[in-house]
Parts: structure tokens; C-alpha cells; sequence
């Protein structure tokens, strides 16, 4: 693989782990918007594709865990944070490749407007759509500024989690700086898990109110309580090292039949009622025990999520989230082309999940190549010039 080095190579400085759980949270979310080609008479089927969205909340524990797991490892060597390095590597990473896909969104939209505009005499449906683009455009803003999760009509549909991180990567630096990384350990920890909990209490509030259970999926203020967990993870992994150096028989089947156990049950609950408030706990409980068995050296998670088969998908992933949604109509289409009919089958419809990622990741690589990598290029670059600067001054 040596034309594609970045995505192959092995790198000291990562879990490797993670890279397979950034591999299965992407392979989840393509499952869970390819749930349009499937029906079934089994309410269970339907409830369980509708939970796979739950791929964008092992995202989220994924960002707290690294982010917020990074920042503390600079503290502990450096007694302070550098937030000019901190968001030059998140601009650089995150914003060109974001931006680029929501100016190709921008243009498609705006084309469909136009031609929505000279259809003479438009059917209902149409002069519905063309006002649904309006409100989108109109809404553009949002999307650039990365609080697209406070509208209902976006540019970017799938944006919504993607405002939710970047607001994280705001806010959790000046937190560590100015209150998390001011007191003792127990303290802050005690700090993080009542955070934790404010999301499940404001779910509880907004049920009770009547906010609409859509908007209590794509609000920061009812699903930061992920970010929190990954948050909670890096300091067990600070807190109790040993734990995760090596595994053992008893710590490895608790953990894998807890974490089956609950996410078996989770993926098949309907979201409504209590079960909108609670589910995302659920599955906080058991992303958790799968996340935190995963970083235990030797474990059988451990070894299967680091499979070296999944680092050039997780590594990709972001380009992958950002246009996997056509992708998968293209997927579809060179598998059935114009015969296509709804899936029945959970097991055809997995296997061509599985081809569609395939496809979606050789797809994205050269869009990975051509937006992505010369930025993270120059972060590197930038980065350097940084440290040499500050070794200089020294």
C-alpha cells in the first residue's frame, strides 16, 4: 500500500483500538440511513434500525475521550494548555473539508431552487419543496457557523452532530483551563459525572414540556452527556492504569455479557414515551462497558477493533460522514440498479451495508486525498513551526 501511506501506516502515538470503533461507529451510521431500503412486518427490525443512529454517539465518546484525553496529558507535562495549537489543529482539521461539502450543498440547493422557481404552473408537492429549500437556504448561516443543530431546515442534514462537536471543541479548553484543571482530581471528577447527568435531566424536562422528541436528538444541551462519558473513560484510564494493561478471563466475559446484554435489549426499544428519555443511557451504558473493554490490553475487543483492516476506514471516517448519503444511492444503484425493490431480509440488508461502506470508502479516498490531507498537511507543518519557535524562545 505504499500510494497510500497515510491511511495504512501504524502510528506510536494512537490507540489502535479505536480506530476499529471509529470504523464500526462510521459502519453504523451508513446502516442507519440506508433503513429506507428496508421493511419488515417485525416492529423489533424497524426499532433496531432506527437505533443505529447510535453510531454518531460512539463519535461523540470517541471526541471526549481523545480530546479532552489529550488536554490532560499536556497539563500533566506542561502545567498549562497551548489553545493557539489546540485550535489551529481543529481548524485545520475539521473546517476546509466541512466547508467544502456545504458549499457543494449550498450550489445543489440553490440550482433546485431555481428550477423549482420557473415551473409555470407546479403541483402541490413542488411549491412545498420549493419553500422547504427557501426556509434551508435561508438557514445557511447555521450550517456556517456550526449551529445547524438549532434548525430544523439545514443545508447539511447530517450537520447537526458535527455543530454539536465543534461547540465541544470550543467550550472544553477554556473549562479545563479555568475550573477542571484548577482543582484536585476527586473534585474534578465529581465536576464531570454531574454534568453528565444534566443532559438526562433537561431530556426528562423537555418530555415532560412536550418538546419534540427530533429536537431532543440534535440539541448540544440533551446529547452532551456522550462527550462527558469519553471524558469519564480518559480519567478511569488515568485513574486506574492497571486496569487496562492487561486482561483478564472473569474481567472479559463481565464486560462482553454486560455490554451484550444491554445493547441487545437497547436496539430493540421503540423511542417513545420514557423510552425517549432513558434509551440514550441505556446506551451509554453499554457503548461504555464496549469503549472501556476495548482500551483493556489483550482483550478480545482489544484485539478485534485493532485489526489493522480498520485503520485506513477510520481514518477516512470524517471524509466518509460527510458524503457517505449520495454515496449510498449509488451503492444501491450498482447493485439493482432500476429493479431495486425494499429489503426483508436483516442479513441482505447487512451484507449490503457492508458493500455499500466498502464502496463509500474507496469513494471517499480520493476526495480524502484531494480536501482533507493537504490540510492536515499544513497542520503539521504549522504545528512544527510552532514547537520550533517555543524551543527558540527557551
Amino acid at each position: 500500500m505504499k500510494f497510500l501511506p497515510f491511511l495504512f501506516e501504524k502510528r506510536e502515538d494512537e490507540h489502535p483500538a479505536l480506530n476499529g470503533l471509529r470504523a464500526f461507529s462510521i459502519f453504523l451510521v451508513i446502516l442507519f440511513h440506508m433503513g429506507i431500503i428496508f421493511k419488515s412486518d417485525d416492529p423489533r427490525i424497524i426499532w433496531f434500525l432506527q437505533n443505529l443512529r447510535t453510531g454518531v454517539d460512539l463519535f461523540f465518546m470517541l471526541s471526549g475521550f481523545l480530546i479532552y484525553g489529550g488536554l490532560l496529558n499536556e497539563y500533566k507535562r506542561t502545567s498549562k494548555l497551548d489553545l493557539k495549537s489546540f485550535y489551529l489543529k481543529r481548524t485545520l482539521r475539521i473546517m476546509p473539508a466541512y466547508y467544502f461539502c456545504i458549499l457543494i450543498n449550498y450550489i445543489q440547493a440553490k440550482s433546485a431552487y431555481k428550477l423549482l422557481d420557473k415551473i409555470p404552473t407546479p403541483t402541490q408537492a413542488e411549491i412545498v419543496a420549493h419553500q422547504k429549500l427557501g426556509i434551508t437556504l435561508s438557514n445557511t448561516w447555521g450550517d456556517v457557523l456550526y449551529i445547524s443543530n438549532y434548525f430544523k431546515e439545514r443545508l447539511f442534514q447530517f450537520g447537526w452532530s458535527l455543530s454539536v462537536e465543534e461547540q465541544f471543541y470550543l467550550i472544553v479548553p477554556s473549562l479545563c483551563l479555568f475550573l477542571l484543571f484548577k482543582v484536585k482530581e476527586n473534585v474534578r471528577r465529581t465536576i464531570l459525572v454531574i454534568l453528565f447527568f444534566i443532559p438526562l435531566i433537561i431530556r426528562v424536562v423537555y418530555h415532560f414540556i412536550g418538546i419534540d422528541r427530533i429536537l431532543v436528538e440534535v440539541h448540544t444541551e440533551t446529547r452532551f452527556d456522550f462527550l462527558i462519558l469519553g471524558m469519564l473513560i480518559a480519567e478511569l484510564t488515568r485513574w486506574k492504569p492497571e486496569f487496562f494493561q492487561k486482561s483478564t478471563y472473569k474481567t472479559g466475559l463481565l464486560f462482553s455479557v454486560g455490554l451484550l446484554a444491554v445493547l441487545i435489549f437497547t436496539f430493540q426499544l421503540k423511542r417513545t414515551g420514557a423510552n425517549s428519555i432513558f434509551i440514550f443511557t441505556l446506551f451509554q451504558l453499554g457503548y461504555g462497558l464496549l469503549f472501556t473493554i476495548t482500551l483493556v490490553e489483550g482483550s478480545f475487543w482489544n484485539k478485534i477493533f485493532s485489526l489493522s483492516v480498520f485503520r485506513p476506514v477510520a481514518r477516512t471516517s470524517y471524509t466518509m460522514y460527510l458524503w457517505h448519503d449520495p454515496f449510498i444511492g449509488l451503492a444501491i444503484f450498482t447493485l439493482f440498479g432500476k429493479n431495486f425493490s425494499p429489503q426483508t431480509s436483516i442479513w441482505a440488508f447487512l451484507l449490503i451495508g457492508i458493500y455499500a461502506t466498502a464502496l463509500i470508502f474507496l469513494l471517499c479516498i480520493p476526495i480524502f486525498y484531494a480536501i482533507e490531507r493537504p490540510f492536515l498537511a499544513l497542520k503539521d507543518f504549522l504545528i512544527r513551526r510552532l514547537k520550533s519557535k517555543k524551543e527558540i524562545n527557551i
